[in-house]
Formats: structure tokens, C-alpha cells, sequence
């Protein structure tokens, strides 16, 4: 088994679904969801986002801009950079991402702790999920294929999902999100003997493009072939921490690729959510405990509100 593997990874996984049937503990669609998150990794949700909703998450990020808050962080790659030294003329341009808009205004709050996505997170996880951070992306990300497990820290190594929300419909020449059914059964690369994680800090090129060259041969050996995520307003593309994915070429750069992804754990295994942000000729990392509610649901509040935690 994979490391950090959970139930749907396990040979047994396909009797657990029929035996969740029979108690009347999942409903048909739910069994059908998770047969196919079993076998290829993934699946298709689709939740209710109008074209006001759309609207007015335009508005608030647009308001964002303007405001510039510090305690909102942007960014191309790491670390992350506070708002308020934010250059909207510069800096809004193709592959910046917002870490934590659920933060900053109630439509994008709803999509943290939408209902639908985490009974799914909840069943996928086998016990209460908790999102743990949110991404929005106004641009085609152009990030080379990657695994989350490995390159986004968790307390327990792979406990991990990620939901893609296409916030409009999504045009092939946007760069749109790209992804590897079945890739989430492969081995993971060893950056080390039983080392799966990349650290930034001790690790570089060398080692990143080890990694990718690992996988890319590993899905060559298996006939695996990527595919785009051509969503629709509202749709969801819902994916196991192991997922091979990234964005898609830009054929157009005038385009946009609007979408808000969110990350899940289980409140048992990640008790506190962590960012760092680049200040002061460093980074600094801040903490939080704090429980944002809504519907049943569960989510940490934004870090960048919380309490310092250390320079590094």
C-alpha cells in the first residue's frame, strides 16, 4: 500500500462501498462517487454557482485589490507576500494565486465549508473532515504536474484532499487544470530512503526534477495520460492527496481560469492550520486554532489573524 494511504486505497474498498449501501449509510450516487475516487482518484461533483454568484465574487476580489489588506497573502510561488505591499498593476497578472479569500467575504466562506463537499471529504477520509486553507486562482496556473501529498505538510503524511471550483465555465486555451487518472496508485519518489516530502528549504531543482522524471516514467510504464478538467460553472473536480495534476498550457493568455480550491483534512489529525508569509527580510510563520462553522461544516479561520508562531 502507498504510503499515507486511507480506505478507498485499501483491495477492500469496492465491498466496503456495497456493504455502506446496504447499512443505508451512502446513497447510490455517493457509492457510485466513491468507486470511482477508488479507482482513478477522482471525482465530479457539482454544486449551485450562479452567474451573480460569479458576479459577486468578481466584485470581492476586485474589492481586494483595492483594499489591500495585510492580513490577506498572494502569491506566485513560495513564500507568500501580505496584500499591503501588493502592486495590482504588476503583480494581477497570470499565475498569482490568494491564499485564504474564505477569510475575507461570506459568498467565498460558503464554498470553504460547502455541505456537499465536505460529506464527501468526510466519507473519503472515513471520519469529520476540516478545510484547512483555500486558493483562489483568477489565471491558469501553469504548475508542472505535482502530487499535494508531497508538497503540501500535513501532521499525517498524505491525510489530504483537494476540491477544484470552476467559478465559470472554463475555455481549453485557459490553461485549465490537467490531471492523471489513476496516477494516485503509484509509488511515491523517495527523496530519501522513506522520505516522501520535497522541503523547500534543504531541497531545489535537482531534487524537484528528480521527482518529476520519476513519475513521468512511472506513468509512460503504465499507459497513464493526462487529461483537462473542461468544467463548467459550479462543477468540482474532488482528488486524492496523490493525484498527479497542474495546470494546463496557456494557448491565450487574455483568458481567464477562475477557480477556488480547497483543501481537507480531519480535525483529529491536522489540530492547527499553519502559514508563513515572506516579511521583514524572512518568513514568518503564524497559527491558528481557530474554528470557522457553518451548516455542520468545519474550517480553520485564516493563520494571518492568528498568533505568531516563528522566523524561519
Amino acid at each position: 500500500m502507498i504510503p499515507g494511504a486511507i480506505w478507498v486505497d485499501e483491495s477492500s474498498a469496492a465491498e466496503t462501498i456495497q456493504d455502506r449501501v446496504a447499512a443505508g449509510e451512502i446513497s447510490a450516487t455517493e457509492a457510485a462517487n466513491l468507486r470511482k475516487f477508488a479507482d482513478d482518484g477522482y471525482c465530479i461533483l457539482s454544486i449551485d454557482f450562479s452567474t451573480s454568484d460569479a458576479a459577486e465574487f468578481d466584485r470581492g476580489v476586485d474589492l481586494l485589490w483595492r483594499e489591500k489588506p495585510r492580513n490577506v497573502a498572494f502569491a506566485y510561488d513560495s513564500p507568500p507576500l501580505r496584500f499591503s505591499t501588493a502592486d495590482e498593476a504588476k503583480q494581477r497578472r497570470p499565475r498569482y494565486r490568494i491564499h485564504d479569500l474564505h477569510s475575507r467575504f461570506d459568498l467565498a466562506q460558503r464554498l470553504y465549508l460547502h455541505p456537499l463537499l465536505h460529506r464527501y471529504a468526510s466519507l473519503i477520509l472515513g471520519e469529520p473532515a476540516v478545510a484547512t486553507q483555500s486558493l483562489y486562482f483568477e489565471f491558469g496556473s501553469q504548475q508542472v504536474l505535482h502530487r499535494d501529498s508531497i508538497v503540501v505538510p500535513t501532521p499525517r503524511f498524505g491525510h489530504l484532499l483537494a476540491a477544484w471550483i470552476a467559478l465559470e465555465n472554463i475555455d481549453p486555451e485557459s490553461g485549465a487544470l490537467a490531471y492523471v487518472p489513476g496516477s494516485q496508485k503509484l509509488p511515491f519518489y523517495e527523496f530519501a530512503p522513506g522520505e516522501y516530502m520535497f522541503d523547500g528549504r534543504r531541497m531545489g531543482d535537482r531534487e524537484a526534477r528528480a521527482a518529476m522524471e520519476y513519475h513521468d516514467a512511472e506513468c509512460k510504464r503504465r499507459g497513464l495520460e493526462s487529461k483537462l478538467f473542461l468544467a463548467k460553472r459550479g462543477e468540482v473536480l474532488l482528488w486524492h492527496s496523490a493525484l498527479l495534476h497542474g495546470g494546463g498550457p496557456v494557448g491565450d493568455e487574455r483568458l481567464t481560469r477562475k477557480s477556488f480550491v480547497v483543501h481537507y483534512s480531519t480535525m483529529r489529525n491536522h489540530p492547527t492550520r499553519e502559514a508563513a508569509v515572506a516579511e521583514d527580510g524572512g518568513e514568518t510563520v503564524w497559527t491558528t486554532r481557530e474554528l470557522l462553522s457553518r451548516d455542520g461544516c468545519f474550517g480553520y479561520a485564516n493563520p494571518l489573524d492568528g498568533t505568531f508562531a516563528y522566523r524561519r
